[in-house]
């Protein structure tokens, strides 16, 4: 899977987001803000092809967590932005 390259963090009053632009004059723009796990995250694998296990290495190298929890927390995060269209998978 990969980021979608047209989806930028913003740094907004001290807030990391992206913005999600509705797709016709009837839906609202969404925000996804991210906190610095997340922002973290986004840092090491915006310009490549991952995996769950490549973000749950991330987690292990960075935080003091067992396994099992960074494996759930990885799988939060991407279905999140998964959801959100800012993730896919490059075929």
């Amino acid at each position: 899977m990969k980021i979608n390259p047209k989806f930028k963090v913003r740094d907004v009053a001290g807030e990391h987001i992206i913005l999600l632009q509705g797709k016709n004059a009837g839906e609202m723009t969404k925000v996804v803000s991210l906190n610095s796990t997340s922002l973290l995250l986004w840092e090491q694998l915006k310009d490549k092809d991952f995996e769950p296990l490549d973000v749950v290495a991330i987690l292990l190298e960075n935080y003091d967590v067992e396994e099992a929890v960074a494996l759930e927390d990885a799988k939060k995060w991407i279905e999140t932005l998964r959801q959100n269209g800012i993730i896919y998978d490059p075929q």
